[in-house]
């Protein structure tokens, strides 16, 4: 296993955590250090002697302290210690102690288990698995009803919206728009209310912000719409519809119908955001072999956000992902990961320029009408400065430009040099936000989070 320092980086839940992890990157501070194939481990001297593992090939960590930052900094301290020094960690047989956390492991993960169909439970009779499925489809009949009414409430108020105009959304008539939110979170449709809650911010933000929030209010009509008249759908679109309404699947059934793909993934870019009282973190990876993007997503709540899985930023890896069911598959979960990661050397496979990327959004968008974000991946781009920094773009070959998220964006121009680089970054119809360039001189560099 071979990780750079801003993969490491990328792995602390904060600032404070990473720092304090690179000073316990010290062999004085270790003892019983080793390592295997599987896994990294050593008890680190703290206010107690502290049993830290790592789990090689996804990087889950273990450490018996009670800090509730995951990975804490002796995890993290570890994992510098290994990256640093090719010899600290000496290769022996794993204690005791790290083969049961490995075991338990193994066994809570269970990726490529088959469901079993409630008949097959064991000590179920046929009577009470039928019991049981009736159960189940009267409840979801029962909501299904429920989640109509909702949206048939939705589309009084979004006609009498319409028909006011949109000249002065502000103040009460923001907070109606809350209400209408909690009302489609009690018909128990809170996919439809987070995007409703999330078009608050859209009034006074820009010039053409009409032109956008009307835009905007029409894929959710769109999206009721087609709820009223799911079975004209072909079934990818069917769970599409499904999925953006907050119908989420279960696990087993996620295992049943969604797409394994393996392949070697680039870890390419990370963002971080907090929508409805809970934080969403995208991790976008592309596939070297399929040319796939995927989108990985976790949610956590709290003012410090913890998420149970944490990905090798600027590496590549093979792994097994499982892309949920859809018209058009881009929301995936990692299911295995099949070898340790290593950092990313190779060259990028990326739009020529913004015509093919466009090109691309318009046909997944023709497909699926409610994707909100896309990788972006734009060779030979040049970040652009206009009005000393207050207005960035991003420029292709041919000299067709983007806009920038707003906020200074000096490192992405400094990594560049003035010079052609490979852009990754993030899409949402309005502006591209920079995750990482991959530059000849400087190879892959993460780019922190945009300021606000």
């Amino acid at each position: 296993m071979v990780l750079t320092q801003e993969t490491l980086a990328a792995l602390a839940p904060d600032e404070q955590v990473m720092k304090a992890g690179q000073k316990l990157a010290n062999q004085r501070h270790w003892q019983s250090l080793g390592q295997d194939e599987q896994a990294l481990w050593g008890e680190c001297q703290g206010s107690a002697l502290y049993r830290v593992c790592v789990d090689r090939r996804s990087l889950k960590t273990f450490c018996s302290c009670p800090s509730r930052k995951i990975p804490c900094k002796h995890s993290i301290g570890l994992l510098y210690l290994a990256a640093s020094r090719d010899n600290s960690l000496p290769v022996s047989s794993p204690p005791e102690w790290v083969e049961a956390w490995l075991k338990r492991r193994l066994a809570g993960r269970q990726p490529g288990d088959q469901p079993q169909s409630a008949s097959e439970d064991q000590g179920a009779t046929p009577a009470m698995a039928t019991a049981k499925q009736s159960g189940r489809q009267r409840r979801v009949q029962q909501r299904q009803q429920r989640m109509l009414q909702g949206l048939e409430r939705f589309d009084l108020w979004l006609a009498d919206l319409l028909r006011t105009g949109l000249a002065d959304v502000q103040g009460e008539m923001l907070r109606q728009w809350e209400q209408e939110a909690a009302a489609l979170d009690d018909a128990q449709i809170p996919g439809l209310a987070s995007r409703l809650r999330t078009l608050t911010t859209v009034p006074y933000s820009r010039p053409d912000w009409p032109a956008a929030l009307l835009c905007q209010l029409g894929r959710l009509a769109l999206l009721s719409e087609a709820f009223r008249h799911l079975e004209r759908l072909d079934s990818g679109l069917q769970e599409d519809v499904r999925q953006a309404l907050g119908l989420s699947l279960s696990t087993e059934e996620l295992l049943t119908r969604g797409e394994r793909v393996r392949d070697r993934w680039l870890f390419l870019g990370q963002r971080l955001e907090q929508r409805d009282q809970l934080w969403q973190q995208r991790t976008w990876v592309f596939g070297q072999e399929t040319g796939r993007q995927a989108l990985l997503l976790q949610f956590a709540s709290g003012k410090q956000p913890v998420f149970p899985e944490h990905y090798p930023l600027g590496c590549e890896q093979e792994a097994e992902l499982l892309f949920w069911p859809g018209a058009y598959p881009q929301r995936a979960r990692l299911l295995e990961h099949l070898n340790p990661a290593t950092p990313l050397l190779s060259s990028l496979q990326g739009a020529a320029d913004f015509a093919g990327f466009l090109e691309m959004v318009a046909r997944a968008l023709a497909r699926q009408p409610w994707l909100e974000h896309f990788l972006c991946i734009l060779q030979e781009a040049l970040p652009v400065c206009l009005d000393h920094g207050q207005h960035w773009y991003l420029r292709d070959r041919h000299g067709q430009a983007l806009p920038l998220s707003h906020g200074p964006h000096w490192q992405l121009l400094a990594l560049s040099g003035g010079h052609p680089v490979t852009f990754i970054g993030e899409w949402n119809g309005e502006e591209l936000v920079p995750l990482a360039v991959l530059s000849a001189t400087e190879g892959f560099c993460l780019l922190p989070p945009p300021q606000k």
